[in-house]
Formats: structure tokens, sequence, C-alpha cells
């Protein structure tokens, strides 16, 4: 199944992502990487689009550490050759540091929803319900994503996000089948 099918199909269907358990573990990989990699090009695009907007650094705030606005335009200009590639390493290091954040946060889920999988009486593995969470994550992470884009701060919006997932998740387990 295409990644954009299962894109869709996570966004509003429990069900789907507990057919989704038997899809291996490589793909699933893939997917999350691929979601981590699609929420954060708005990131890039704020974070160009902020340094590029001259309004919101005036050169004279940099008096008070005792550097000039001289100094820091020849500084500016000097960066300026290099600026492609410290943003390709500053995105690349964002890219990783979210994509193991999601992929250490679906493993403790997935360990959370063992004994979830166990009162429900279905008969899930670890890797299925690793896949499961994997999946699960995709509504949370569209959501915050366009909270991002917003400009909306929620406070605890990390605790929200997990517990939504979690939520989800257990919506999945639910539709699984059950032991026989």
């Amino acid at each position: 199944m295409k990644l954009h099918i299962r894109f869709l199909k996570s966004l509003f269907s429990a069900k789907a992502i507990s057919n989704f358990r038997l899809f291996g573990v490589g793909s699933t990989i893939i997917y999350v990487l691929s979601i981590t990699f699609v929420c954060m090009l708005p990131v890039l695009l704020i974070f160009i689009f902020n340094m590029f907007n001259k309004e919101d650094h005036p050169m004279d705030n940099f008096q008070n550490y005792g550097l000039n606005p001289e100094q820091m335009q020849d500084f500016a200009s000097s960066v300026n050759g290099v600026l492609p590639i410290i943003l390709i390493v500053v995105y690349a290091a964002m890219y990783i540091l979210f994509s193991g954040l999601l992929f250490s946060g679906v493993s403790v889920l997935s360990g959370i929803g063992l004994p979830v999988s166990k009162i429900l009486n279905k008969k899930l593995s670890y890797r299925h319900l690793w896949v499961m969470s994997c999946y699960s994550i995709t509504l949370p992470v569209i959501l915050l994503t366009i909270i991002f884009l917003m400009n909306v701060h929620i406070p605890y919006s990390y605790f929200l996000f997990w517990v939504l997932t979690f939520i989800i998740l257990t919506a999945a387990i639910y539709k699984s089948p059950d032991k026989k």
C-alpha cells in the first residue's frame, strides 16, 4: 500500500491502523520518517522567513553586548556565503532530533499498549503494537504542525500529543481481532 494512502487512512480510521499492524517494520520506519520530513518543511520555511525578515532583527540591540552595527553587518556579509550550508545542517539536526523523539515515544507507547491489549483481551505482540503506534501518531503530528503554523501556543502540548496518540492507539487495539 502506498504511503499517501496509509497516511490518509491513518488520519481517520482506527480499524485501518489496526490492519496496518501486519505491515513490516521497515515500511513503517519509512512512513514515520516521511511524516517527520513533511511536517518539518513548514518549520524550515518559517525559520527561513524569520531569518530574512529585517524588521525583527534591528542592529541597535547588539550595542548592549559591546558590538556595533558595522561589526554585525561585516559578520552577516561573511556568513551569507555559507548560509545555505548552515540551513541544511540545522534542518538535518532538527529532523534527526524530531525523528528520534517520535521513535522513542512510539517505543514507550507500545510498551504501555501491551497491558492495554491484555485488558481488552487482544492477542497483539510488541511488534504489532509498535507498528500501530507509528500509525497512531499521524493525526497528532498533523494537528501540532497546523497549530505551530497558526502560531498558537498550547500549554503542555507535548503531553497532549501523547495522550491523543494513546487514545488513538487504544481505539486501534479495540478494533483488533480478539484472542482465539
